[in-house]
């Protein structure tokens, strides 16, 4: 298992994370309201959906396909199907009604930018740099963070698009960082093994499996946006609903920092039973932290967030989705497993199993009209797909 110093540092890095964007999220909300933040969630979700395609081939594989590769062998076809994303998703997504035609330049660019960062995030972290990996990550946040000040608080640009030039330049600086960071490390050997296949091959038939699960779990955890804004005829609802999920982002913090070490330990274990230890520790530790976040969360009353946040309604929904955020650090754990070892397959279908679940309860079950409407479908979706990994994983003998 992955040192005590590595584990803390992701951990901490996680925790600043949070506060620089805890600190984006109430500006947004005290200058933005519910309305303005409803347009910046369906923004996020066209860069979301932008990025979920090019993780295809730039992000689901790239771990297990760099055990057996050099980098250089996978920058030219990822790169080119980033740029073919930003252009493809864009269309789709306003094409379908995702999110509206107002964002299609801005989901498509700030889409293709946030798409090589996490290429390159996935190149460190297949190469064991952790902490190189982080600082990527909190460079990003930290920026967007300043930016939204200076937008905001300096030039008086507090809108939506204000928010969106600010996010161009956050990503701007994180992507210069990440190609610093790499500079010099393209040749760097197979992690693993000797050259086996061809790269480009590898990229799209295990990150076609990754990837569609993880474009799944993006409709899982942002339809209700689109839902919300169908049923309520306006953003406000959308609005409340992504603060609501920041709320549930926050408490996934100590998950979302572990994983990627788990994806990283468990790719170079030779046999299961090391495979299984690796995961089981850190589900220990990841159950063990999340816990009390989520009755924190439980706990804080409406009154609180309201003040916080300048808008109401924020802890009904957070209670109702007390189960989902347990639900969601396990199966954080148990998915990067998953793809440590190949088996992406199984990400997929408990993707495709959460989706489902969500769409099922929130039409059916529990017809979404309400931001509570939306909790309780997102949280039965989150229980669903976590069943699922488990069982994957139990099964897993590769």
């Amino acid at each position: 298992m992955r040192s005590i110093d590595d584990i803390t540092h992701s951990i901490g890095s996680r925790l600043v994370l949070l506060v620089a964007t805890m600190g984006t999220v109430l500006l947004n909300t005290h200058y933005l309201g519910s309305e303005g933040m409803g347009r910046v969630a369906l923004l996020q979700f066209g860069l979301l959906l932008v990025t979920g395609m090019a993780g295809f081939v730039a992000a689901g594989a790239v771990v297990y396909v760099r055990r057996s590769h050099k980098p250089k062998d996978l920058r030219g076809v990822a790169y080119l199907w980033c740029v073919f994303s930003s252009i493809a998703a864009a269309s789709l997504g306003v094409k379908i009604g995702v999110f509206p035609e107002e964002w299609l330049y801005a989901a498509g660019g700030l889409g293709f930018l946030q798409s090589i960062v996490i290429f390159h995030s996935q190149l460190l972290i297949a190469s064991g740099r952790i902490k190189q990996n982080n600082y990527l990550q909190i460079i990003q946040t930290s920026t967007l963070l300043l930016a939204v000040i200076i937008a905001y608080l300096v030039i008086d640009l507090d809108t939506p698009e204000g928010f969106a030039l600010a996010l161009l330049g956050a990503l701007a600086i994180t992507l210069l960082f990440s190609i610093i960071t790499l500079w010099g490390s393209w040749d760097e050997s197979p992690t693993v093994k000797s050259n086996v296949g061809d790269a480009r091959k590898l990229l799209f038939v295990h990150g076609t499996q990754a990837q569609t699960g993880s474009i799944l779990q993006l409709f899982t955890n942002r339809a209700n946006l689109s839902l919300l804004f169908q049923a309520m005829g306006n953003n406000a609802g959308a609005g409340v609903y992504s603060v609501v999920y920041y709320g549930v982002e926050a408490v996934w913090t100590i998950a979302r920092a572990i994983a990627p070490m788990v994806n990283n330990e468990v790719a170079k274990a030779s046999v299961r039973s090391e495979r299984m230890a690796i995961t089981s520790g850190y589900l220990k530790k990841t159950i063990a932290f999340t816990l009390p976040l989520v009755v924190l969360a439980y706990l804080i009353p409406e009154s609180v967030y309201a003040w916080v946040f300048g808008i109401d309604g924020v802890s009904a929904p957070l209670r109702l989705l007390a189960p989902g955020m347990i639900a969601g650090a396990v199966s954080s754990i148990l998915a990067h497993h998953l793809s440590g070892v190949g088996l992406h397959k199984w990400n997929a279908i408990t993707s495709g199993l959460g989706l489902a679940v969500l769409l099922i309860v929130g039409v059916f079950v529990v017809p979404i009209k309400s931001v509570e409407d939306a909790a309780i479908a997102a949280s039965c979706a989150y229980v669903a797909q976590a069943c699922g990994l488990f069982f994957a994983w139990r099964l897993e003998k590769i």
